[in-house]
């Protein structure tokens, strides 16, 4: 059964195995995992539970419903960096364009060579990555379904002689191409958490209570025993926080992103003997290139992250869908008065896609009375490598036939001809000068076998404070360099094995 607290106004009190702080990727596979097999769980979320009535397809309403903070989370640097987070019963994989990855081997052996992390090579993780994609649907995107915004980049980096291809989604066949994939699917096509593994927990026994405040870990003689909070919201605005909410467990399972994971421990004082917990924050940054053509596109038609550019993945630099509903990408567009109204009258015929760079920029997550404050700097290499992912995208789209590219770069906004390309890649651009989005943060809990210099063991068990663990993009020790959601999944079952194994089961 799943319990809004703050609906019930029911103080929850109760003792479990496992209690787990987050539902999104990292969370809600493991506690299925574990309540299979017989283990009593409590999966706790502070977001609230959304189905598909809920998604009107209304971008206002559904910032308002699903996102943290509205969608305005951003970074603080030059530029700052906006980076949306779901707060929903699912996590971010509700509002997510649903792109699956494995992680390239390239980065586990870096980090088994590097780091000393020896059990999670490819070989290690494909049985795990084997059943995240049988369970979540796992399949290309299928060409009637990525639309003409991808019929471009097709063509452009067939010209080009570039490797390209759909993107692999976790989807069923309910996919209708809606558009509308990071506002919550209208068809329940796409398959995040609170359509896999979410009901999987729930049919096992595991107790799953929504729109609760975690604050505390509690901690007896150096050992975690469980987690106390209270309603998120509702009830009435005085007596929210009275709603107390707390479960003892045998093993405490911190699942709340690379965000608001280092924020709870910071907040208690645990897990930071290494002085690591918060720092190291990588985010993959993106900037949108959009372009405009004779013909009509409709981009908002079809899957909006349905196929991407994968020539330059060994570089860290991928190219992938960006469009949007019109209401989204129509107010994003460059220029102002008459240039603008020109655009958007325009707006049929114009392309958008994205660029991500595998960064080697580190940010940091400072604890801030209880909140996040997110500090991240774009260095010099990942911005020459950002000028490069822009120029390539540009010249695709000039080799699909594009009248006009427009850069989300200062100064540089209206590229007319291709020589305008080689005129902007032999530019001094600067990181401030760049527009950019991130969506994927990772790294502020990272794992490690040096507990001087990581937060979590290899297994994701906090080195210094036992049955603590940390499953979520936190524990990754770089960028990953594309979408991290299907290798958070692999970890969170890998995890669910290890932690089941030391209960006893």
């Amino acid at each position: 059964m799943i319990v809004d607290v703050s609906a019930t106004g029911h103080t929850v009190d109760e003792s479990v195995d496992v209690v787990v702080v987050g539902s999104g990727a990292g969370g809600a596979p493991l506690a299925a995992s574990l309540a299979e097999r017989g283990f009593s769980v409590a999966l706790l979320e502070e977001g609230r539970q959304v189905s598909k009535p809920d998604f009107n397809r209304k971008l206002g309403d559904m910032f308002r419903l699903m996102y943290r903070d509205q969608g305005i989370t951003s970074t603080l640097g030059f530029p700052g960096v906006p980076l949306p987070l779901g707060c929903t019963l699912g996590g971010t994989t509700t509002i997510n364009s649903g792109t699956m990855f494995r992680t390239p081997d390239r980065v586990l052996h870096r980090w088994g060579r590097d780091l000393g992390l020896r059990g999670v090579t490819p070989e290690d993780l494909a049985p795990y990555y084997e059943r995240v994609e049988r369970d979540t649907h796992v399949q290309p995107v299928k060409p009637h379904l990525w639309g003409k915004n991808a019929d471009v980049i097709r063509r452009g980096a067939g010209a080009l002689g570039l490797s390209h291809g759909p993107l692999h989604r976790n989807v069923s066949d309910h996919c209708k191409g809606s558009g509308v994939c990071c506002f919550g699917c209208p068809e329940d096509g796409k398959q995040p958490m609170h359509l896999t593994y979410i009901p999987r927990a729930d049919a096992a026994g595991a107790r799953i209570y929504t729109r609760v405040k975690v604050k505390r870990v509690l901690v007896e003689r150096g050992v975690a025993v469980g987690v106390e909070g209270h309603a998120a919201h509702g009830v009435t605005r005085d007596a929210a926080r009275s709603v107390r909410v707390r479960v003892r467990a045998r093993a405490v399972v911190v699942a709340c992103g690379a965000v608001y994971s280092p924020v709870l421990l910071l907040s208690n004082g645990l897990a930071n003997q290494s002085g690591e917990l918060g720092k190291n924050l990588t985010i993959h940054p993106a900037s949108r290139v959009a372009a405009l053509f004779d013909e009509e596109l409709d981009g908002w038609r079809g899957v909006p992250q349905g196929y991407m550019v994968d020539e330059y993945k060994d570089e860290g630099i991928m190219l992938e869908g960006a469009q949007g509903p019109p209401d989204l990408i129509g107010p994003g567009l460059p220029f102002v008065g008459r240039e603008f109204k020109r655009l958007v009258s325009e707006l049929r015929h114009i392309a958008i896609f994205g660029v991500m760079v595998s960064d080697t920029s580190h940010g940091r997550v400072w604890n801030v009375a209880g909140k996040p404050v997110m500090t991240y700097q774009l260095n010099r290499f990942d911005t020459e490598r950002m000028v490069k992912g822009v120029g390539v995208l540009a010249r695709i789209y000039f080799a699909a036939g594009a009248k006009r590219v427009m850069p989300s770069v200062y100064g540089f906004t209206d590229m007319r001809r291709p020589d305008d390309v080689a005129i902007f890649t032999g530019s001094e651009v600067r990181a401030s000068d760049l527009e950019l989005m991130a969506f994927h943060p990772l790294g502020t809990c990272r794992m490690g076998v040096d507990p001087r210099r990581s937060v979590v063991d290899e297994d994701l068990r906090a080195h210094d404070l036992r049955d603590l663990w940390v499953v979520d993009g936190s524990v990754f020790p770089s960028s990953l360099g594309v979408n991290p959601q299907e290798t958070i999944m692999a970890f969170s079952l890998r995890a669910a094995d290890r932690l089941a194994a030391q209960l006893g089961g």
